[in-house]
């Protein structure tokens, strides 16, 4: 993970968790739309517009110019949004994050409502390019996917590691929780133990000071 994306993306998770990595779509995706967008918005236009007298009459060049500088624009556009379209993975949560030019849309899932995560792979040249469909399924059925992710098997990895040691955790909570509770038995016992000894020394001491008094009659 670059510093780009450090930097970047810190603003969409909470202050008290940790980024650990991002996951974004493969790039052959707006690679592809941008060919086509450019093939036919911008070079085709161009050509027809440089090798027809009869276009050039009709349509002034600054038309052109501003229809190109409207493709350029919708171009970075296109880019900023694939780059934006990403998931979030923190220590607490991972964090689907779906940018648009008025607002980003994101969703936090938390660990403990994952129920299972996998990967889907919708054609064999997508082995190849090492993308596919990274989705996480949660409880009461809900999904969330990212579609052609990059490498999605590091965020399985990740996701799943932490999973587990989130239920270690747990385990070693309740371990600990049930040790307190008897240590809190045995010492309250050791206690009840101490202030029993304790009233009956004073009492055997009492006893002992009432005996050495001369007027004390022993009725034993």
């Amino acid at each position: 993970m670059n510093k780009f994306d450090i930097n970047f993306f810190s603003k969409y998770i909470p202050e008290w968790q940790e980024l650990i990595t991002i996951i974004h779509t493969h790039p052959v995706n707006i690679i592809n739309s941008l060919i086509v967008k450019l093939a036919l918005f911008a070079v085709l236009p161009s050509v027809f517009y440089y090798y027809s007298i009869s276009i050039q009459k009709i349509v002034p060049f600054y038309f052109l110019e501003i229809f190109l500088i409207i493709v350029f624009i919708k171009t970075i556009y296109d880019i900023f949004n694939w780059y934006n379209d990403v998931w979030i993975i923190t220590d607490c949560s991972v964090i689907w994050l779906e940018w648009s030019f008025l607002k980003a849309n994101s969703n936090s899932i938390e660990y403990d409502s994952i129920e299972w995560v996998w990967v889907e792979q919708n054609w064999i040249i997508d082995k190849i390019l090492s993308k596919w469909d990274l989705v996480i399924h949660k409880m009461w059925d809900d999904s969330f996917v990212l579609n052609n992710a990059i490498n999605p098997y590091k965020a399985v990895d990740i996701i799943e590691w932490i999973i587990n040691q989130e239920e270690e955790d747990v385990e070693t909570d309740k371990f600990d929780m049930i040790m307190d509770a008897l240590s809190g038995v045995v010492w309250n016992y050791l206690e009840k133990w101490k202030k029993n000894t304790k009233r009956q020394q004073e009492l055997e001491e009492k006893i002992k000071e009432i005996e050495s008094k001369i007027w004390t009659i022993d009725l034993r």
